[in-house]
């Protein structure tokens, strides 16, 4: 019966419409056929009785095959592209048919009158709907000045999804929201203002409410009661949106949109993730034009990354334009399939191995101690400075405890660049330069490797140092009084590109190195491509040439290449890496805002002689034991927000125990690590989003 109410109602007038438009329009092609200077042509009358007598069977046709293609019900309400279709569609099966039934039942008329009827049926009948469409939105809009306004209790997913609901038809128009738990007073929903639970009479008073729509789901019964009596003693409608949205505006419906799921569905709790990677549009379309491409391994997109990560590293600009001069930034990095990879093939090229040892703190993480013990070195751990570095509070190296530690089995030492926070390196090369007695460089065995491993110890004729600066890329430090970025300070550095960094390819990392003397950039390049392609003396790139099928196998080596693929997600977010850093840097004052009145160290990630490249944010909060800063972690997480440690000392892994290393050895690095938390840091986080961080986290500490 309501189908049938409706059809009358609406559908009913589209189809005089429809039997008006499907007529004129073959009328008028005929007319338009015979049409001579203004006068007729006495052939039309040839034709007219065709027409005639056709036109009630073509009406019955096309208002079937409208029906079938759903032409009717609502269509013109809601118009899009499978509108469009159908109405195309159905006009070319009616014309179709009026042209089959005219000449096997009637006679042949002309082809002009067929294309002409066609395409004047075809304008017409969507014209109609879409006319009619405009016509009932602008009815809506000139009612909707009539309409009572209506307060919406409940903010977040479900109160906007009231106002929408509201803002569809024109009984109601939304004035004011209230949110319950007052932490979005003051702000916007949907361009409506939020007020606080407690000014509901007064809101009711001043705005003329004369409907409520009650959407909170967590509202307590107590509340819940006091409004519905409110409304009913003055007369105001009420509505309990929290088991489902009902709305009958005059020409829509969205009437038992019953909740079938749990109420929290209607308005989900927040949660805020500790590290999403940024991904853009730009990103997807580059990955996209990548497999279009053919080139989903290494190929000329992983040498662009290459040039242009070389360029940043030097200028700090992610937009040079390294094609100008290809040479000048070839063969200055190498990228990999991850940072781990470039930390062990940093030492693969020194000839780093059996019988020398390779100092790290303590305080990292496994890849920058696991890759010295692939290569058959022997990891020496040494202790942090007490509660970090006086100015930033990294925890960096004990610099007097690492020169000590530096014998004549030392090789390397392995600084990392904590969080971003770039370290002391002009201590770290005074003290490599202090021990250089003590370094012996290894001879050549005469193999390829072995040979440009002696060469470049001979060279830098000291202890090497080598940057772990997975998470430091865009960082920067005053180097010999020349402020340098991460990649041109340390005779060798890796980067890592995993999910969870500033600078994403997915997985994947990179190595890059000074210049050395004696030893050319691009006979060192030359090694990592043979150390991360099994040996093999050329890539897929270089294959390609004409008669370049031919390759040798040099050393039976590694396979950590980075494809096309990752390289394309790299070179858009190396567009946007100024902006990405920009907005850490956001965050992270919002933060130390708030760490700083509340007593809470943290780290500085911007000092007089150091930019960091902001990537994670630690605090630690005093006075607490491990036990008590992981009750906080877990109420962090019930509330919504994702946190996280960073990072377990290596001495506590049974790995290192196995290996003989006690924590014990290290009370700078324990102490560090016991009451250590590290916020949410990612681009990703809107104002908001860091506001609740905030609060949540001031509310646990204080419970």
């Amino acid at each position: 019966m309501d189908k049938i109410k409706r059809f009358f109602k609406y559908d009913f007038f589209i189809m005089l419409l429809d039997i008006i438009a499907v007529n004129a329009s073959y009328f008028m092609a005929l007319t338009l056929r015979f049409s001579i200077n203004g006068r007729l042509d006495p052939l039309l009358g040839k034709y007219f009785d065709t027409v005639i007598y056709f036109a009630p069977f073509y009406t019955i046709i096309c208002i079937v095959v409208f029906f079938i293609f759903k032409l009717y019900s609502g269509m013109w309400r809601y118009a899009g592209i499978g509108d469009v279709n159908r109405v195309f569609f159905a006009n070319v099966i009616s014309s179709t048919l009026h042209v089959i039934i005219t000449v096997l039942f009637y006679q042949r008329m002309p082809i002009t009158y067929y294309v002409m009827g066609a395409a004047i049926q075809m304008v017409a009948i969507a014209f109609i709907r879409f006319a009619y469409r405009l016509a009932i939105l602008e009815k809506r809009q000139i009612t909707k000045s009539n309409a009572a306004n209506a307060l919406v209790i409940g903010a977040k997913e479900n109160g906007s999804q009231t106002i929408k609901l509201l803002n569809i038809g024109v009984q109601y128009r939304p004035v004011a929201v209230i949110d319950c738990s007052d932490l979005d007073v003051g702000k916007l929903l949907d361009g409506i203002p939020v007020y606080g639970k407690d000014e509901f009479e007064r809101l009711v008073t001043k705005g003329k409410i004369k409907a409520v729509f009650l959407a909170d789901v967590r509202v307590d019964e107590e509340y819940r009661n006091k409004i519905r009596s409110f409304c009913k003693d003055h007369g105001i409608q009420f509505s309990d949106y929290t088991a489902f949205f009902s709305f009958k505006g005059d020409n829509d419906s969205f009437s038992e949109i019953v909740n079938t799921q749990s109420s929290q569905d209607l308005e989900q709790k927040k949660s805020i993730p500790f590290s999403p990677p940024d991904i853009g549009d730009s990103e997807i379309n580059e990955v996209v034009e990548a497999m279009r491409s053919g080139w989903i391994t290494t190929g000329p997109r992983v040498k662009l990354l290459e040039r242009r990560l070389a360029a940043y590293i030097e200028t700090g600009k992610n937009d040079y334009d390294t094609e100008r001069d290809s040479d000048r930034w070839s063969n200055r990095v190498v990228c990999l399939n991850s940072a781990t990879s470039a930390e062990e093939l940093n030492l693969r090229i020194l000839g780093i191995g059996e019988g020398d040892e390779v100092i790290i703190p303590a305080y990292t993480y496994t890849a920058s101690a696991s890759a010295v013990i692939h290569c058959g070195a022997t990891v020496k751990f040494v202790d942090i400075q007490k509660d970090g570095d006086k100015a930033s509070h990294m925890p960096e190296m004990d610099y007097d405890a690492l020169e000590k530690a530096i014998t004549t089995k030392t090789k390397a030492i392995v600084a990392v660049d904590f969080a971003g926070i770039v370290c002391d390196y002009d201590k770290i090369f005074e003290i490599v330069e202090r021990t250089k007695s003590l370094f012996t460089p290894k001879e050549s065995d005469g193999k390829p490797l072995g040979d440009i491993s002696s060469r470049i110890q001979k060279s830098i004729g000291r202890v090497v140092v080598i940057a772990d600066c997975a998470h430091s890329l865009g960082g920067s430090r005053i180097f010999n009084g020349e402020r340098k970025y991460c990649g041109a300070i340390a005779d060798f550095t890796s980067f890592s590109f995993h999910a969870v960094k500033n600078f994403t390819t997915a997985e994947g990392g990179a190595s890059t190195w000074k210049p050395i003397d004696g030893v050319d950039n691009a006979e060192i390049y030359k090694m990592y491509q043979l150390l991360s392609l099994h040996g093999q003396s050329k890539d897929a790139l270089a294959k390609t040439k004409a008669g370049s099928w031919e390759y040798d196998i040099v050393g039976p080596w590694y396979k950590c290449n980075m494809t096309d693929i990752m390289a394309a997600i790299g070179l858009r977010q190396l567009d946007r890496y100024d902006g990405l850093l920009d907005r850490r840097i956001e965050i992270i004052k919002k933060y130390d805002e708030v760490c700083d009145r509340l007593g809470i160290q943290h780290l500085v990630h911007h000092t007089d002689n150091m930019d960091s490249s902001n990537h994670l944010y630690i605090i630690r909060i005093p006075n607490i034991s491990i036990e008590k800063r992981n009750e906080i972690i877990t109420a962090m997480a019930e509330q919504g927000v994702s946190t996280n440690v960073h990072f377990k000392p290596l001495p506590l892994m049974t790995a290192y125990k196995d290996l003989g290393w006690d924590i014990k050895d290290f009370p700078n690095t324990f102490d560090y690590y016991h009451n250590l938390i590290t916020l949410p840091l990612h681009t990703k986080l809107t104002d908001d989003d860091v506001s609740f961080i905030v609060e949540k986290l001031e509310a646990v500490l204080q419970s």
